[in-house]
């Protein structure tokens, strides 16, 4: 086999499957609420997503920020320096997971409140603010077993990375329907076997570390204010590109509350749940890349680098177009999974073929991003990222439904992505 594509293969499978093992921690919690504690559970879980997928979207500044770092420099023969922003990445993402549990345990109803659930009946506006409390709780393994998947994999071991995190969603499952359906535990069954899964995943990716498989190492560090303002630059785009999951999912909230209520939230949630699944998959085409980028920088070779961004463009192109097929055609079945409520059902279908077109271009932005941070086009990178998950994306939903009625909303991530990829296209030219 060429060597490259030996390359494509060893690390965009096994990072592709380690971020939809990780997405599917919430979509799993989705499926057993659902189905164990009907549609007004699944809502109440929707409401949470945006301050959830806010603090993973900021935690993944220092692993990707840090895993750009040390391929750089691991491309320059540069291991204690390589080791030294490991060490550092990791301290800060267990600093700031601390704080980030502290803060949803303390003031989780307000955060639902904030997140839309003031405009919702008082059974959901619970439910949400109980699933925020148990999830939050579990802050330090949920974002250390994403921070050590990351460099798991960077450090030669992305067979270890993926089974880690197939590991802990295992353990997911099996103690969703544990705690939702023998013990009937409801929606806070479902947040504590999440937390209690990433557990099982930190443990196992330990061991890379614990066996000294690859070049890094866990050790004592000196803080490197330099280096932390060098890895936190890094990583921004990276943190930006993913606060599309929490500006949508918040966006949506408070617009569907509004104008459709408990329903249109529920709806919401069925059609985040997918797209987070899609996104981890085109995502992890991204991040599988980034290590090979960094390393053909690293050494100047620009031939090599422009091919694995080709060949990235063409994945997950490919990619997106069979993600939307499937749920083109099979709409109803892939809702069902979720609950099977009428009015669910029938909303939802309606819905997912407009939304789920925003996919095609999403996947490429996804790329462009990736590419740019790695070959330290920051400010450019930074740019999409903004535009993409912020700017345009927020200015779309909340403008789509005003000009061209409320079945206009699930279009707006579409509209979004296409303006964001004609940005994309045009930085890429010029820079």
């Amino acid at each position: 086999m060429n060597i490259k594509i030996k390359s494509l293969y060893n690390y965009i499978f096994p990072a592709m499957g380690g971020l939809f093992v990780t997405y599917l921690y919430n979509v799993v919690d989705g499926i057993f609420v659902g189905q164990g504690a009907g549609f007004a559970a699944l809502g109440a879980v929707n409401i949470a997503v945006p301050f959830i997928t806010f603090v993973v979207a900021v935690a993944a500044m220092f692993p990707m920020g840090g895993a750009t770092v040390v391929a750089i420099r691991l491309g320059r023969g540069d291991k204690a320096g390589a080791n030294h922003a490991f060490m550092t990445a990791i301290t800060l993402t267990a600093l700031l997971s601390a704080v980030l549990m502290i803060i949803g345990m303390t003031f989780s109803q307000q955060i639902a409140d904030i997140s839309g659930a003031y405009k919702l009946s008082d059974t959901m506006r619970k439910m949400s603010a109980d699933y925020l409390f148990y999830y939050t709780a579990f802050s330090i393994p949920m974002l250390m077993s994403s921070c050590l998947s990351v460099f798991v994999r960077n450090d030669g071991s992305p067979v270890l990375s993926f089974a880690g995190m197939c590991a802990g969603a295992a353990a997911n499952i099996f103690l969703d329907w544990l705690f939702i359906f023998p013990l009937g535990m409801g929606i806070i069954g479902a947040a504590v076997a999440s937390g209690l899964g990433q557990i099982f995943s930190v443990i196992i990716l330990l061991l890379h570390f614990v066996k000294k498989k690859g070049r890094l190492r866990i050790k004592p560090f000196k803080i490197d204010f330099l280096l932390i303002g060098k890895i936190c630059k890094r990583g921004i785009p990276e943190a930006i590109s993913q606060l599309t999951t929490p500006v949508t999912a918040l966006c949506y909230n408070l617009m569907l509350a509004g104008l459709i209520g408990d329903i249109g939230v529920s709806t919401f949630s069925v059609l985040s749940f997918i797209y987070s699944l899609a996104n981890a998959i085109l995502s992890g085409v991204a991040q599988g890349l980034q290590p090979l980028w960094g390393n053909c920088y690293g050494k100047h070779d620009t031939k090599e680098m422009n091919w694995f961004f080709r060949c990235g463009i063409i994945i997950n192109l490919v990619l997106s177009i069979f993600i939307y097929g499937i749920l083109f055609f099979f709409d109803e079945p892939v809702i069902c999974i979720f609950n099977k409520d009428d009015s669910l059902v029938q909303t939802a279908s309606m819905a997912l073929p407009m939304f789920a077109l925003s996919f095609i271009p999403m996947a490429l932005n996804l790329i462009f991003t990736a590419f740019m941070f790695s070959t330290k086009r920051t400010a450019q990178a930074n740019i999409i990222a903004i535009s993409r998950g912020i700017v345009i994306k927020a200015a779309a939903i909340f403008c789509m439904p005003l000009l061209f009625g409320g079945n206009a909303i699930w279009i707006a991530p579409l509209v979004a992505e296409l303006f964001t990829l004609m940005l994309a296209i045009g930085l890429n030219k010029i820079s």
